[in-house]
């Protein structure tokens, strides 16, 4: 079995597997991003926190000035998108290095990977509560994430400068 994986991912061959698994995980990088952004703005659940926010100061969301409300509704926006944009610069870091044949990179992408797809069958066993495109986007992303973490193991020394047996020596 292992052979087989092993002679599939080596038929596209180890440099174009890493290049497409970078650009694979940037792209669904940036439709969950994309998704949970217009999640975050239809749902309007900066405005859910700005109410719990005054409820933990003891206030009514009614007590507070309508440019109140806009403003702490607007700083919230701004740190949830910041936020996003901050995991896609995290990724792109590792990505970039990954692409620079560095073991410690491949093991983020690994543990990526591998998460990712955890987190699609979580989002499967709840159901369709994001919506019906959310829930078969998460399907097809959950065989993606997958096939890219068993490529990513299967061509290890192949991807990487590792030579196998001295994977702690790198720096």
């Amino acid at each position: 079995m292992i052979n087989k994986l092993k002679s599939h991912y080596l038929k596209l061959g180890p440099r174009t597997f890493v290049i497409a698994t970078v650009l694979a995980l940037l792209t669904l990088d940036i439709i969950n991003s994309l998704y949970l952004r217009l999640y975050w703005t239809q749902k309007k659940l900066s405005m859910v926190i700005v109410e719990r926010l005054a409820h933990g100061q003891g206030l009514e969301i009614g007590q507070l000035s309508h440019q109140t409300i806009l403003e702490v509704q607007g700083m919230v926006n701004n740190a949830f998108f910041f936020f996003l944009f901050i995991v896609i610069i995290n990724n792109l870091f590792f990505y970039f290095f990954y692409l620079r044949k560095k073991l410690w990179a491949q093991g983020y992408v690994l543990f990526y990977t591998v998460s990712n797809s955890i987190l699609a069958v979580t989002f499967l066993i709840k159901g369709p509560i994001l919506g019906l495109p959310w829930f078969i986007y998460n399907l097809a992303t959950m065989f993606i994430y997958i096939y890219l973490y068993m490529g990513v193991k299967t061509l290890k020394f192949e991807t990487t400068d590792a030579i196998p047996g001295h994977e702690k020596t790198e720096q």
